[in-house]
């Protein structure tokens, strides 16, 4: 027979799950791969958003970095080779580690989309919130928190002054 009690406790179970179900559909983000591939050959780091290894080229999923002839200005006003040192950071974080990326699918350059990991480390997550790389909206809303993050905290391109690569790339 069901009590007074035992309703209430039904009913704050059913709300309970309610909470954590449109919790995850709305603040956790959601990867979706078609594919999961793990690095057999070396990384190569093609520029601060592309890597290629196993013959595949990934653009990585949800982010933008400067070009690579891309300049910005640093806290002292002066010019540095911003996607260069985007550039830089991606292979520092690699360092020949292997990787695994979950591919959602292909770029109009026919490159792999992906997501990639370095053992429980999200490089793209990584990248953004140390100022490296930008949430790219027009893809994905993953990382505007990390970029928020490091707009706030002055984390690498937000120490100075840059065009978004977007914006860049149309000049």
């Amino acid at each position: 027979m069901l009590t007074l009690k035992k309703v209430k406790m039904i009913i704050l179970f059913k709300y309970i799950y309610l909470i954590f179900f449109i919790f995850g559909l709305f603040y956790i983000p959601q990867i979706s791969a078609k594919e999961e591939i793990f690095s057999d050959t070396a990384v190569i780091v093609v520029d601060g958003d592309t890597i290629k290894f196993n013959n595949k080229k990934i653009r990585l999923h949800g982010i933008d970095t400067p070009e690579i002839k891309q300049l910005c200005k640093n806290n002292k006003d002066e010019n540095y080779q911003c996607g260069v040192k985007a550039k830089l950071a991606l292979i520092n974080i690699i360092n020949n580690k292997p990787i695994k990326c979950l591919i959602h699918g292909k770029d109009r350059y026919k490159r792999l989309i992906g997501t990639c990991f370095i053992n429980e480390i999200n490089i793209n997550r990584w990248l953004v919130k140390n100022g490296w790389a930008l949430a790219f909206r027009k893809y994905s809303k993953d990382y505007i928190g990390e970029e928020e993050w490091a707009k706030n905290n002055n984390k690498g391109l937000w120490q100075g002054d840059f065009l978004e690569p977007w914006k860049w790339r149309k000049k």
